[in-house]
């Protein structure tokens, strides 16, 4: 209940300022003007005020402290797979404020016969109040914090799943992305991404890195 009261007021505190930014004040743009948004002085898009919307898919590795995290007994190591969400807000063209949701899930051993399959992951997930700055109009940086939670899922041959907690903690992100699609109200971007656990029950730091793609809306 603590965690999801934290995670409430996060939301909150992070999604209300784009809200207050987004109400009803500016002109319209001229009659005829294509997009409506025309570039600031530096070449930036002029997106202050609008909502920031996006989700990304990122394929990289997990370690545990300084040791990667492997599938133990399996015939090749599968790579870690992640997905995230962000929603907030353009507080001005250069910056934007978001809460992050990401979850990184790693295949750590495979189980089964010729009767029966199955395997178990590892999966860290991520609750974050985060900040992107751009430094060029197509380059950008992240960072942000919030909390962690780590756990096993795992499921079988007979399609039987479920979820075992390990821990939870606190979480860093660190990230950058450059636009390889650039439009006033659109992006696809090639971006990088750390996020770094740590727990102390466990006396462990879980560290999942990921290079993917990210579709985002303003």
């Amino acid at each position: 209940m603590k965690l999801a009261s934290s995670a409430l007021f996060l939301a909150a505190l992070v999604i209300a300022p784009a809200v207050a930014a987004a109400q009803p004040g500016s002109p319209p743009p001229p009659p005829g003007y294509y997009g409506g948004q025309p570039r600031i002085p530096g070449g930036f898009h002029n997106r202050a005020g609008h909502l920031a919307l996006g989700i990304g898919l990122g394929l990289g590795g997990m370690k545990s402290g300084d040791s990667s995290i492997a599938c133990e007994n399996c015939d090749f190591n599968p790579l870690t797979g992640a997905f995230d969400f962000h929603i907030g807000g353009m507080l001005s063209p250069q910056l934007a404020l978001l809460l992050e949701i990401q979850a990184n899930g790693q295949t750590v051993r495979v189980e089964g016969n010729q009767y029966v399959e199955g395997e178990q992951t590892l999966v860290q997930s991520a609750l974050m109040g985060a900040a992107q700055y751009w430094v060029t109009p197509q380059l950008w940086l992240k960072g942000g914090l919030g909390f962690a939670h780590l756990e096993y899922s795992y499921s079988d041959y007979y399609g039987e799943a479920g979820s075992e907690p390990v821990a939870d903690g606190t979480a860093v992100l660190l990230g950058a992305g450059y636009e390889l699609l650039s439009a006033p109200n659109f992006a696809i971007d090639l971006q990088g991404r750390f996020i770094i656990g740590n727990y102390d029950g466990l006396e462990d730091r879980i560290t999942s890195g990921t290079i993917g793609v990210g579709f985002n809306w303003y």
